[in-house]
């Protein structure tokens, strides 16, 4: 993979023009049957871009009320045009608080309607599996080839004991939730699924919980903040992965 070649693009967004006016374009780069995952750095909720190499792209949430300007920044560095699919998996106003302008702007499909273990397919090889629903919140399973991203949107025992009855141990990456603030997974939960990677998005005037970070930190799982490392993204095809921070 050319990464020296994304490595420009991505150190010329992190220095700007003077004038602030030129939005700097950063190319994945993508090939046949790969994807990028991309966790956007908000001030305050949850938004995750999946864009494909057929063009396809999936938003995940919408962050919070007030993040509309920057949401959309983040879409013009990506090449951000259409949206084809809009997931929810929460109703809180972290996830949702864009969804009006971005039914408005792009008009995608909205999905917010879920069930337990039945198998969702955007496109070839990408398939989204809920694995519990309460409150609200969906819990799921996304699979790219060999890559597993648990997207966690609960955070107490119920859903770890439902979860550790599964065969999770191909995780790759676990996405915390509730930014973290609560003190899960528990270590039970981290041995069963066994990521390699955690990510933590940024809730504003909020930190996550201390002893989950030293416990992440304990199971050697490669912990990456929103709020310190900025944008995390994940390039994939259907047999490996690579995480890129800027």
């Amino acid at each position: 993979m050319p990464w020296a070649l994304l490595f420009l693009l991505l150190n010329s967004l992190m220095h700007p023009s003077a004038t602030g006016e030129h939005i700097q374009k950063i190319d994945m780069m993508l090939e046949e049957e790969e994807m990028a995952i991309i966790f956007l750095p908000l001030s305050n909720g949850e938004a995750t871009l999946f864009k494909h190499a057929s063009g396809k792209t999936i938003l995940f949430n919408t962050g919070a009320p007030h993040t509309e300007r920057e949401l959309k920044r983040w879409f013009e560095h990506f090449h951000i045009t259409e949206i084809d699919e809009l997931i929810l998996t929460s109703d809180d106003e972290e996830y949702v608080g864009n969804v009006e302008w971005i039914e408005q702007t792009y008009g995608p499909k909205i999905v917010n309607e879920w069930e337990e273990q039945k198998v969702y397919e955007p496109f070839p090889h990408f398939r989204m599996q809920p694995l519990y629903i309460a409150h609200g919140d969906v819990t799921m399973s996304l699979q790219y080839g060999q890559l597993r991203l648990l997207y966690m949107a609960h955070a107490d025992n119920d859903v770890e004991r439902k979860l550790m009855t599964m065969p999770l141990s191909d995780v790759n990456i676990l996405k915390i939730a509730h930014f973290g603030l609560n003190d899960y997974p528990r270590t039970s939960f981290l041995k069963h699924v066994d990521p390699q990677v955690a990510i933590i998005f940024k809730k504003h005037g909020s930190w996550p919980n201390e002893r989950l970070l030293e416990r992440l930190y304990a199971a050697w799982i490669d912990c990456y903040e929103t709020s310190r490392f900025g944008v995390i993204a994940v390039k994939c095809n259907l047999h490996e992965y690579d995480v890129i921070t800027f």
